[in-house]
């Protein structure tokens, strides 16, 4: 009987524990989303929480080095805002590849984005905007549709049919616009053309007047760890698709190629 208590107890605390991490990373969470420091009020409607609780969890975060008090207000740390050390691969592959992507910007004129997988995850981690009015939305977490977008197909032309079926369930595919591709063989087929030449398109695939051009980033083992991916209104790729293609082929092939960032990356992914 007392075994049975104790194993009970075990566990409510490791709830109480898991809970309680949950809510700390949704507080950080929403002070890095807010880009200013907040007060406790400002922070515990954020998170619905009572100030009470909420206090208690930014004194943790406090002592564990991740907040910071100014006056009345809370601020993230520096070991909350920049966790990565500079020689992390990540930090290395954002510096190898932004030069690439300024020129690429330059050249051609729509957003040019570099995107890492995290297992079936996708991350933007650079994001050079590109030459138009409509201000481009991009956000940290890759969310577009991996059979509408240029990253996702880059993906999951990397991925065996059976696991691309875990990934996108049965068809028909959601709809995004008229030119989203939603049923299994037109997608399979372009998925396998996608994982022999390197490169993908989004044509208005997944919003209407928006296309993009995307080639492959590799491990030494041949399996993709990113994309380096050009995006804009349609009027920049009518012409210059071609020429566009070669550029960023180029620039994937020689971070490929002589990138020691890359084969950091291949490393910290297991791939």
């Amino acid at each position: 009987m007392a075994d049975v208590i104790r194993d009970e107890s075990v566990t409510e605390r490791r709830e109480t524990d898991s809970g309680a991490l949950a809510r700390g990373l949704n507080i950080l969470s929403r002070l890095h989303e807010a880009a200013r420091p907040l007060s406790l009020q400002e922070i515990a409607d954020s998170v619905a929480l009572p100030a009470s609780t909420c206090h208690r969890l930014l004194q943790s975060l406090d002592l564990a080095g991740y907040v910071y008090r100014e006056g009345a207000l809370y601020c993230p740390t520096p070991r909350a805002a920049c966790p990565l050390p500079l020689e992390h691969p990540l930090s290395r592959l954002r510096r190898d590849t932004t030069p690439l992507m300024r020129d690429l910007q330059e050249r051609y004129g729509p957003s040019v984005l570099l995107i890492v997988f995290f297992g079936n995850l996708r991350a933007t981690l650079e994001c050079v905007a590109g030459n138009y009015s409509v201000a481009p939305y991009f956000d940290t977490t890759v969310t577009a549709p991996l059979h509408a977008s240029v990253s996702g197909k880059i993906l999951l032309s990397h991925r065996t049919p059976e696991q691309r079926d875990a990934l996108i369930g049965p068809e028909p595919y959601a709809a995004r616009t008229e030119r989203t591709v939603t049923d299994r063989i037109t997608l399979f087929a372009e998925l396998d053309s996608v994982w022999r030449r390197g490169w993908a398109t989004n044509d208005n695939e997944n919003v209407a007047g928006i296309s993009a051009v995307g080639t492959a980033l590799t491990a030494p083992s041949g399996r993709a760890l990113g994309a380096i991916v050009v995006t804009g209104p349609n009027r920049f790729f009518h012409d210059g698709d071609a020429a566009m293609r070669q550029d960023l082929m180029k620039a994937s092939d020689l971070l490929n190629s002589t990138s020691n960032a890359v084969r950091a990356m291949a490393q910290m992914l297991g791939i």
